[in-house]
């Protein structure tokens, strides 16, 4: 979105939520406020009202967020953040917090739309960079596997087609792997990855084969991804303490070695 359609968007918020008293303050979030925005960034708002009145705030959203651009999509997600699309594919998203939610955010992470409380004061100093998860990265390993295991399933059935998606998916676990070991306070949503990974890791995914719906081609596929996504998940749990799934992984090998006579790297 160009800046001045971006500056009378936030013109038209801040009109709206100054005439609504449940608004105490009103910030920037995302990439527009880390100051990484383009033109095809999406704008994320964080809002602060009264605590007695955020149920009602929530209920009301609908009809006020239409005040400020009318959506032809609307989805509460969450609880109380809700992503928005309007007719003219303007993507915005709003999540609504209380006050006590306040310092647990992040100065580097905000930019103040209004605020009529002196909440902004409250905000907290720069965060740390995050580290990885540990529960994270076991749950990925653990479905990475699953998904592995599907792969004689499909050459059985002649399934390529389904193949090829199952290849996607394994494509996704590594990208969510190596997002889990970004070091940055925030690491955003999944649609800027060249500025959020390192060039050695997207080469890796650039360099992923794509397979086509014939089963040399997804069983080389599947390999790939499992050429990229074991050794980095391994370090990475070996770092964290995370568990690793030892039997699952020892099963899997174990079946693909017997059903179609291959072994993973």
């Amino acid at each position: 979105m160009p800046d001045d359609a971006v500056d009378r968007f936030l013109d038209r918020v801040v009109e709206v939520l100054r005439s609504d008293h449940r608004v105490l303050g009103a910030w920037l979030t995302g990439s527009h406020a880390r100051g990484t925005a383009d033109r095809h960034s999406d704008i994320d708002l964080w809002l602060v009202v009264r605590p007695e009145t955020r149920d009602e705030f929530v209920a009301d959203w609908p009809r006020l967020s239409d005040e400020i651009a009318p959506s032809v999509l609307r989805q509460r997600v969450f609880g109380s953040t809700f992503l928005h699309i309007t007719a003219q594919w303007r993507r915005w998203d709003v999540s609504i917090g209380v006050p006590d939610d306040v310092p647990s955010r992040s100065v580097s992470t905000l930019k103040p739309l209004l605020d009529r409380a002196g909440l902004n004061d409250r905000v907290g100093p720069p965060g740390e960079p995050r580290a990885p998860d540990p529960g994270r990265i076991s749950a990925l390993t653990t479905e990475f596997l699953r998904v592995m295991g599907l792969l004689p399933v499909v050459l059985g059935r002649r399934e390529y087609v389904v193949g090829v998606s199952g290849a996607g998916l394994l494509r996704g676990l590594i990208i969510q792997l190596f997002v889990e070991d970004a070091a940055v306070e925030d690491r955003g949503g999944a649609l800027h990855l060249n500025s959020l990974l390192p060039p050695e890791r997207l080469r890796l995914l650039t360099d992923l084969p794509t397979p086509a719906a014939n089963s040399d081609s997804v069983t080389e596929a599947h390999l790939a991804c499992a050429g990229v996504f074991l050794p980095a998940a391994r370090e990475l749990a070996s770092r964290t303490g995370a568990e690793w799934p030892s039997e699952l992984e020892t099963a899997l090998r174990r079946r693909l070695r017997s059903e179609l006579g291959i072994a993973l790297p």
